[in-house]
């Protein structure tokens, strides 16, 4: 799994114990901006007329999906990352799963590059 690393770090994704996604922090790609995404999918599903029970339902079928074709080493589409992000961060405002070692996300600072890496950068 490779790690997106922005300028402010990383977004690290995990369900069920599986790192699932990365996604890099920027000025522009911040945490609270992935955090509205699963905000906004719970608002556009209730305008829908969808009670909380079929959300719920959505929201952990799709993750579950995401998580067995991860552990089965299948390929998961760059718009099936986005979603995920979106159903991760809704369940847990919706308090279904809680950000804890098995579920949620991990926010990891940038490396720090070494003296000789960034001398080889700059040549």
């Amino acid at each position: 799994m490779t790690i997106y690393n922005g300028c402010d770090g990383s977004l690290n994704l995990y369900y069920k114990g599986l790192l699932i996604s990365s996604f890099p922090l920027t000025k522009k790609k911040t945490f609270e901006r992935y955090l509205y995404q699963g905000e906004y999918l719970i608002l556009k599903s209730m305008r829908e007329k969808l009670n909380i029970k079929q959300i719920i339902y959505t929201l952990t079928h799709f993750c579950t999906i995401i998580y067995n074709r991860k552990k089965n080493k299948q390929p998961i589409r760059r718009s099936d990352h986005e979603y995920f992000i979106s159903c991760l961060f809704g369940l847990l405002k919706l308090k279904i799963i809680e950000n804890d070692e098995l579920n949620g996300y991990l926010i990891m600072p940038r490396p720090k590059l070494s003296k000789l890496k960034t001398s080889v950068l700059k040549n």
